[in-house]
């Protein structure tokens, strides 16, 4: 079935030309990646820069329809294949994939506010265009804020097609195995019973997900959206090296990991290098929840290991990551095997893809000890992002 108007396939190759590390044409750092995500930095001619690294632009898709490549823009989030395959031939290059976080129809615009909302869900750009009107199918580019927030980066107008879905991204939260149903953001409702799903058994509080789908509305506006596929997003899909832009969403207590959009933990090592505007010396200890973030990584069976952490300039640290952080220490009770969550001291705790257990613990061996646990709260949820037996 169409969903999506087919439009002209942009066959220029996708490869590297220059930027990045001294910005040599014969430069080989962006064909030693295999997969390059973050948003558009300027766009030139035929060219894109991501993550300082200039590629020229290939085909250009979003869904795995052809899109022209005249919609490219900067903060737009998009996602690059750069694998050897792909780097060997300037003719086979690689698909330019549009990741936008939400794609929908776009209401209720307040321009003196600059608030509006897509699929229901309510956000804030101030630089939206006049051009976009009630009613215009729009793509949305944004970056994770505290509690389940989004920081818009970018609003785009593009074409839709009446048979077309919605997509909304977002964290799960107060999930219901019974009613089949979830919320992603603050209040979005998604009803997820039939849903195609990529990874059931992670479907849980916590994750973060890619939900496409169609809208309910009622008088208001849109109520819910019954899903058709979900996608748990994850880092996990990368063999090798990678580069990824983000927010960072979580610190683990002795620096030694931490977590991108998310959506994945990150291990640090001594071998880590950091690179910090303005020649101000920075390290692991310089990492904080909000901050903005390029990782160079090493994805393999055992994890992902940074090789590089780059620090962004224009970093927005707010107090706000603080209020949503928890530590706890006690005893767990009330294992529940559907949820995979528990309690200490009568307070919830949810697992997830990204919860760390330490000293060869898993789930149905931490009522084994006392145990010290940390993590993130959204929408008053306690997810676990790490949990140890307590020391002696």
């Amino acid at each position: 079935m169409k969903r999506y108007a087919l439009l002209p396939l942009i066959t220029l190759a996708l490869s590297a030309c220059g930027g990045g590390e001294g910005g040599s044409e014969n430069s080989t750092q962006p064909s030693a990646l295999s997969a390059v995500e973050g948003k558009i930095e300027n766009v030139s001619g035929s060219a894109i820069t991501v993550n300082g690294q200039q590629f020229q632009v290939g085909s250009v898709s979003y869904r795995n329809q052809s899109i022209p490549a005249s919609i490219l823009a900067a903060d737009m989030n998009v996602s690059l294949n750069t694998g050897a395959r792909a780097a060997m031939s300037a003719k086979s290059g690689s698909d330019v994939q549009l990741d936008p976080t939400f794609t929908g129809k776009i209401t209720e615009i307040d321009p003196k506010l600059g608030t509006f909302k897509v699929s229901g869900v309510s956000l804030t750009f101030s630089n939206l265009s006049n051009q976009i009107k009630n009613g215009d199918w729009v793509m949305v580019s944004t970056l994770p804020t505290a509690n389940a927030g989004y920081k818009v980066l970018s609003v785009i107008k593009f074409g839709y097609d009446a048979d077309g879905m919605v997509e909304v991204e977002g964290r799960i939260s107060d999930i219901d195995f019974n009613n089949k149903s979830f919320k992603v953001g603050s209040s979005l409702k998604v009803w997820f019973a039939g849903a195609d799903i990529n990874n059931a058994k992670k479907l849980r509080n916590g994750a973060w997900v890619e939900v496409f789908g169609r809208t309910q509305e009622n008088a208001f506006g849109v109520e819910a959206v019954t899903a058709e596929k979900i996608m748990i997003k994850s880092f996990s899909g990368v063999n090798g090296r990678g580069e990824i832009e983000g927010i960072v969403t979580w610190v683990d207590k002795d620096y030694s990991r931490f977590e991108v959009n998310y959506r994945g933990i990150f291990e640090i090592h001594k071998s880590t290098k950091y690179d910090c505007e303005d020649g101000d010396i920075c390290n692991n200890y310089s990492l904080r929840e909000g901050m903005e973030v390029e990782v160079d990584y090493v994805a393999n069976a055992k994890g992902n290991f940074a090789k590089e952490i780059e620090f962004e300039d224009d970093s927005d640290v707010d107090g706000d990551w603080d209020k949503f952080e928890f530590k706890m220490k006690g005893y767990a009770d009330n294992l529940d095997d559907t949820e995979l969550s528990f309690e200490i001291g009568g307070v919830k705790v949810y697992t997830d893809n990204n919860t760390e257990f330490d000293d060869e613990l898993n789930f149905d061996s931490i009522g084994n000890c006392r145990l010290e646990v940390e993590g993130v709260i959204i929408n008053g949820d306690h997810v676990a992002r790490e949990i140890e037996c307590e020391d002696d």
